[in-house]
Parts: structure tokens; C-alpha cells; sequence
């Protein structure tokens, strides 16, 4: 798997917290991140989702989740999604490193 480009947007969760984005485009891939625990790095997987910028205060349009548990939620429902943006609602449930996640698609608005 590719090491991402830098720079991270790295999103930090909040128990409770719930964010819903319209996703562009993803992709996998790895970054190298410092441990807390002990001395030393090690490389994670990452899926970046690319958002529209009216969905993000500043550059770049995108955001970087590290959450094994979220990321392998997230891949089933994005690869499932087709051409075209998919809006997801995520739902931080608990807090790091056990935090759980609640992930659902939300329908298009009829024109």
C-alpha cells in the first residue's frame, strides 16, 4: 500500500461526536506515525476521503481516518457506492482507542 501524501488531515474523534461529509473520492493507503506508548513509529493504514471544500473550513479538501474499525466499515459501504459522491453519517460511540463507530449512508434528496 502507498505511504499518503503529506499533508495529514488526521480527524480526531470525540465520543458522541457525528460528522456527515459528501464523499468524492477515497483512497488507502499508509502513514508513519509516532507511538505514545513507547519509543519508536510505526506505519498504519489510512483512508483518506476527499470532501467538496464548502464541507471543510480550509485546505486540503480532505480528511485522513486511522480507525482500523471505521476504515473496514467505511470500504464496505464506499466500495459499494459507484460513480458520483455518496454522503455518509459517522457516529463516534466511546472513546480512543476503543471507540466504535456507527456508519450509515444517507439518501439523496429528491431534486
Amino acid at each position: 500500500m502507498p505511504e499518503l501524501t503529506k499533508p495529514y488531515e488526521i480527524y480526531e474523534w470525540v465520543d458522541g461526536a457525528t460528522e456527515e461529509w459528501t464523499v468524492l473520492s477515497w483512497e488507502l493507503g499508509q502513514l508513519e506515525i509516532v507511538l505514545r506508548e513507547r519509543a519508536g513509529t510505526k506505519l498504519i493504514d489510512v483512508l483518506r476521503i476527499h470532501v467538496p471544500p464548502e464541507e471543510k473550513e480550509h485546505e486540503p479538501y480532505y480528511w485522513d481516518l486511522t480507525s482500523a474499525r471505521l476504515t473496514a466499515q467505511l470500504r464496505g459501504v464506499l466500495s459499494t457506492a459507484g460513480k458520483g459522491p455518496m454522503r455518509i453519517s459517522v457516529t463516534a460511540i466511546g472513546a480512543a482507542p476503543r471507540t466504535h463507530f456507527s456508519v450509515t449512508r444517507v439518501p439523496e434528496r429528491p431534486s
